[in-house]
């Protein structure tokens, strides 16, 4: 799977969900994922933002570019395998190795949700002057 709108799809295939229902459970119109997968065209930002608020579980990181694990908690139980198994002499390492990206994945929502905070202010300020 090399592009986004694929990911989105595999996120619905493991939601057991079809890719229309998806796009309601997040607020988007009939279309919006399904029509992009068959044309091969972008969607809007906004609803990447919709994914990664409706479904804390899977990492952002790799919605976006595909690299690191589909699953935030993937990550801990790959962890919990490797000291288990004795592939791991340092854990605490590991541990916050996994951590960071935990969190700085969970920083790119906040900024996110900042940048769409500050827009719905803005816009609710312009309707509040009548413009």
């Amino acid at each position: 799977m090399d592009s986004v709108l694929k990911r989105i799809k595999e996120i619905a295939n493991q939601e057991g969900v079809s890719v229309t229902a998806l796009e309601a459970s997040i607020g988007a119109s009939k279309g919006v994922f399904s029509r992009a997968l068959a044309n091969g065209t972008d969607i809007q930002s906004k609803w990447l933002v919709k994914l990664a608020e409706n479904y804390p579980q899977y990492s952002p990181q790799w919605l976006l570019t595909g690299e690191g694990e589909m699953r935030k908690a993937d990550v801990l139980r790959d962890l919990e395998e490797k000291y288990a198994s004795g592939h791991s002499t340092d854990l605490t390492n590991e541990l916050i190795k996994a951590l960071k990206k935990v969190i700085s994945s969970q920083e790119t929502t906040i900024q996110s949700q900042a940048a769409t905070i500050t827009a719905l202010q803005k816009r609710i300020g312009e309707l509040e002057n009548g413009k």
